[in-house]
Order: C-alpha cells, then sequence, then structure tokens
C-alpha cells in the first residue's frame, strides 16, 4: 500500500510519517507539502491511500480531492484538518473523502480510519 499525507505543517507531516511508519512499517509513506506536491505525487505514485489538509497554502483540499479522484477514482482520501463542523465534513465527503478525522483526535481515530478505508491493506 501507499499512503501520502499530504500536509503544509512540516512538524505536523513529519510526525504523522513517524507515527504511521510504526503503525504500517511495510506501507510506502510519501510527503506533500501543498496542492501542487500533491497533484505531482498523484500522477507519479498513484498512492492507495491520502491523507488531505483541508487548508494548504496554495490549493483547498476538498477541491484538490476532486481532482484526486478524477485522476485515481479508487483513490481513498481521509480528511485531517483543525476544521470541524457538519459544513466541512459535508462538503469533504461529497467531495470524494472517505473519513474524516479531527487534528486533535489524531492519534485515537486516524489508525481506525485508515484500516477501515484500506482493508488489510498490507
Amino acid at each position: 500500500m501507499t499512503l501520502l499525507i499530504v500536509e503544509d505543517q512540516d512538524l505536523m507531516r513529519k510526525t504523522l510519517h513517524r507515527f504511521l511508519r510504526q503503525t504500517f512499517p511495510d506501507w510506502t509513506l510519501l510527503e506533500a507539502a501543498d496542492g501542487a506536491g500533491a497533484l505531482a505525487a498523484f500522477a507519479e505514485h498513484r498512492p492507495d491511500v491520502v491523507l488531505m489538509d483541508i487548508l494548504l497554502p496554495d490549493a483547498d483540499g476538498i477541491a484538490l480531492t476532486v481532482q484526486a479522484k478524477a485522476m485515481l477514482p479508487d483513490v481513498k482520501v481521509i480528511f485531517v484538518s483543525y476544521l470541524g463542523g457538519e459544513t466541512h465534513v459535508a462538503r469533504a465527503l461529497a467531495a470524494g473523502g472517505s473519513a474524516y478525522v479531527m487534528k486533535d483526535r489524531l492519534f485515537s481515530d486516524l489508525v481506525p480510519a485508515i484500516v477501515a478505508v484500506a482493508g488489510s491493506g498490507g
């Protein structure tokens, strides 16, 4: 399995990478710090799962998900954001997101969300 972390905050991106490396040691983990990097990674690496921040410096993660799903219809997108509320969650899921995890609940909710969307993976 290949997982792409799309997160503009360097510390958060690196923390997620280390955390997920321990949990999914056999997976390929990739990183993108912005929308342009994410689009390049979609095309080059064709990830199975994407962790998508909503607020990126050059893109809206929800709009970026629409592009990702057009390129890779089977990709599973998990939104990871500080933005809560029904409006953000509804927009994210309508754009093709498979799950929505609040950043303040990452360490309890992220791995179950990844397992749920990716299956046993591998």
